[in-house]
């Protein structure tokens, strides 16, 4: 006996019940993207902190070697091997401590007879080094120095030195826990003055200024290396065309590239066009502040509500002042 195929059941879903399901599957991805989301900036922010407790271990192994930490942000410096009275601009940190963390060959091709901005060190100022860029920030290619000569076109780096507290005039004050101090700048008529309070600072060789033959070692840090700022992250997208961004190997040439000082709060200011690039603040994508490596090489997440200043005390090595993050 054959059956009826008209009296066989219809199966399927009828549209109803297909919009009703790709709806409960829209909320649920649009539950679940912000903890994906938050899942890869946390992993980001892992990522980030091991490199920079790599580059402070880095500085550490130099001061080890040399007795010092490398000057933050060379400006007028005698050449190598040459010496005498003539000067070249000098370069980075980042420079200084690439043997530090498996860049040797890269350093070996430096030419330091030669200002950074020379021909002879474009190909080191064009390299791409990946332990100096956060994740969570932009790709090395998105600003470059725009400046011309052998840095035009060069990436920048994420990770800028601490050069200390600053404004826009000398004997800058600070009042903190009732306290007044005071901090001396330079060249405070261009690029808003740099410092040489902090670990990695200003350094020439020329006579007449506050950082002529500046070094620092640990016996200088008298505030304590737990409580004295040294690496900090500028890592931030930004609007429009903006030139905040230098070559790494540049040292100081009015504006530092890969050192900054603590003027600023953190995530608040970018470069107006002419009187504020040492003082460009700190800052990250990661949210509500960046990250910081301390004197001790250990690595800190630092609000940008931070007390300003808190902040800027500290930034600074030799004040006295007791100034902690857990303040």
């Amino acid at each position: 006996m054959f059956s009826n195929p008209r009296a066989r059941a219809v199966t399927g879903f009828t549209l109803v019940e297909l919009l009703v399901v790709i709806a409960i599957i829209g909320v649920m991805v649009g539950l679940l993207l912000p903890a994906v989301q938050a899942a890869r900036e946390a992993a980001r922010r892992m990522s980030c902190q091991n490199q920079l407790k790599q580059i402070g271990l880095a500085l550490h192994n130099h001061h080890d070697v040399f007795g010092r930490f490398p000057p933050g942000a060379e400006h007028l410096v005698f050449p190598r091997p040459a010496s005498g009275t003539t000067t070249v601009l000098g370069t980075s940190w980042i420079v200084h401590t690439l043997p530090f963390f498996e860049q040797q060959s890269l350093y070996e091709r430096y030419d330091f007879s030669v200002a950074h901005n020379h021909a002879n060190n474009a190909v080191v100022g064009n390299t791409v080094v990946p332990t100096i860029y956060c994740p969570s920030g932009p790709a090395p290619s998105r600003y470059t120095d725009p400046n011309t000569g052998g840095v035009n076109g060069n990436p920048s780096t994420h990770y800028l030195g601490v050069m200390g507290p600053a404004g826009t005039t000398d004997n800058w004050p600070v009042v903190f826990a009732g306290q007044t101090y005071t901090f001396r700048v330079g060249d405070a008529a261009t690029n808003g003055a740099w410092s040489f309070h902090g670990i990695l600072s200003h350094f020439r060789h020329t006579a007449g200024s506050i950082s002529t033959n500046r070094v620092v070692s640990f016996r200088d840090v008298i505030d304590g290396t737990s409580n004295t700022l040294m690496i900090g992250e500028r890592s931030v997208f930004l609007p429009g065309n903006s030139n905040d961004y230098r070559s790494w190997i540049r040292g100081n040439n009015g504006g530092t590239s890969a050192c900054k000082t603590v003027m600023n709060p953190i995530n608040s200011t970018n470069y107006n066009g002419s009187t504020n690039f040492n003082h460009i603040s700190f800052g990250s994508q990661h949210p509500g502040g960046c990250q910081f490596v301390l004197g001790d090489a250990s690595v800190q997440f630092v609000s940008e509500t931070i007390d300003m200043a808190l902040y800027q005390m500290l930034s600074s090595m030799g004040e006295g002042a007791v100034a902690s993050l857990s303040n």
